[in-house]
């Protein structure tokens, strides 16, 4: 919507069903993974409650992450981010909520690599402590935006996490 000036796009129900739409006509299960900016439809919807709730149920995701067994011992994860407008300290901060976090963990306590199990994560933002590198140039405001770098002990959980 090149010629809008009047409201942002982003993370508005109009732009979550035209994603819902092109993705929904491949004819196969989508999964997807939402960044702070999903949650950026604020002419619209007063919380990121509000806004991941149209988000879910736009997309037909009963929560924000998601897992897939693609091979044997072998998952997709998927881990959405939950805040904009009450981010700490700025939107463009990343952050998963505390069920999600303890939901990964519990995932990958249950599948130890020792035995053999390899989980590929997909997050909007690398998560802190995997030594990934974000594109500086794309986070001007937020230069170190890695999953939940401004979370205290979900910080340390996601490099403990990370080296497991």
């Amino acid at each position: 919507r090149p010629k809008e000036t009047q409201e942002l796009f982003a993370g508005t129900t109009e732009c979550h069903e035209l994603a819902n739409d092109f993705l929904s006509s491949f004819g196969v299960p989508y999964e997807v993974i939402g960044g702070n900016h999903d949650l950026e439809g604020i002419d619209e919807f007063k919380t990121d409650e509000e806004n991941l709730e149209a988000f879910l149920r736009i997309h037909g995701k009963p929560t924000p992450q998601f897992c897939r067994q693609v091979a044997d011992k072998t998952l997709l994860v998927g881990l959405g981010s939950t805040v904009f407008r009450s981010a700490k300290y700025t939107s463009h901060e990343v952050t998963i909520d505390d069920a999600q976090l303890k939901w990964f963990e519990d995932l990958v306590v249950s599948r130890p690599a020792q035995d053999g199990w390899k989980i590929f994560v997909f997050t909007h933002a690398p998560p802190i402590g995997s030594g990934l590198r974000v594109l500086q140039e794309n986070h001007v405001v937020n230069g170190c935006c890695w999953l939940n770098h401004s979370g205290g002990k979900s910080t340390v959980k996601f490099i403990k996490l990370v080296r497991e």
